[in-house]
């Protein structure tokens, strides 16, 4: 049996995994779900979050557990498993990126849509998310959530996870990655896509994974929150993965 750590996105805090903990756990395995700095129920200060805490976390997460972890990422949790990779990857068996975003040393979220404009794609979070005077912090409005963000979970589901989203602090998206070959590349990666994913679209997840080849990647024909919309499937598909890495 397996030893999960999860990582939450952007808005998210540990609450979003609520679903796939007890499908796991019911499989045997042990799962850690932490809040990120500042995010969810976590008391941190705004100004304190940033990759370098919220890998901070992350490490501190697989530190409690025994044996070799897989680390599963969420779109902006993506970034913060890369660097948390580079860290810890002595303890990692694996890390899964669940439409998350998986950037090359030395990217940041913004350079990786400048590199990528050429895809015309119409980024959604942007264009929806509140930013603050000062720039520092943005809302998401829970309006748009369930369109952006659960657009396959049912109107109940949708209203409930749009209503438990928090502030987010624009720092992460602009600090980049410190990745090597040594480290974050003998780590063995996998990727699980959602094909109506309004959050991360498919082109941008198509065009990481290009970029940074894993060992496999899984499709859901779901939106940008299966621990919502599709728990089920994306446990089995974590199973999957503790299968092929053999633990």
């Amino acid at each position: 049996m397996a030893n999960f750590v999860l990582v939450h996105g952007s808005f998210h805090g540990a609450w979003c995994w609520q679903r796939l903990v007890p499908l796991l756990e019911a499989r045997g395995h042990t799962v850690l779900a932490p809040d990120l700095p500042a995010s969810g129920g976590d008391p941190a200060l705004p100004e304190t979050a940033d990759l370098d805490s919220y890998v901070t976390r992350v490490c501190w997460a697989i530190d409690q557990l025994p044996d070799d972890v897989v680390l599963v990422g969420h779109s902006m949790g993506g970034i913060v498993s890369a660097q948390a990779s580079e860290r810890r990857a002595h303890r990692l068996a694996a890390t899964v990126y669940v439409n998350g975003l998986l950037l090359t040393h030395g990217a940041s979220l913004v350079s990786f849509l400048d590199a990528h404009a050429d895809l015309g794609v119409e980024d959604l979070v942007l264009k929806n998310m509140q930013v603050a005077a000062g720039g520092q912090t943005a809302t998401f409005p829970a309006a748009a959530a369930g369109e952006v963000f659960y657009n396959s979970c049912t109107p109940e589901d949708a209203a409930w996870a749009a209503g438990q989203l928090t502030p987010q602090r624009m720092k992460i998206y602009a600090d980049r990655l410190d990745l090597s070959a040594a480290r974050f590349g003998r780590v063995r990666r996998f990727y699980v896509e959602g094909t109506r994913d309004k959050a991360v679209s498919l082109a941008y997840q198509r065009a990481m994974t290009e970029e940074t080849p894993c060992e496999a990647v899984f499709t859901l024909e779901g939106d940008h929150s299966p621990f919502l919309s599709a728990p089920e499937a994306l446990a089995g598909l974590l199973d999957t993965v503790v299968a092929r890495v053999g633990i």
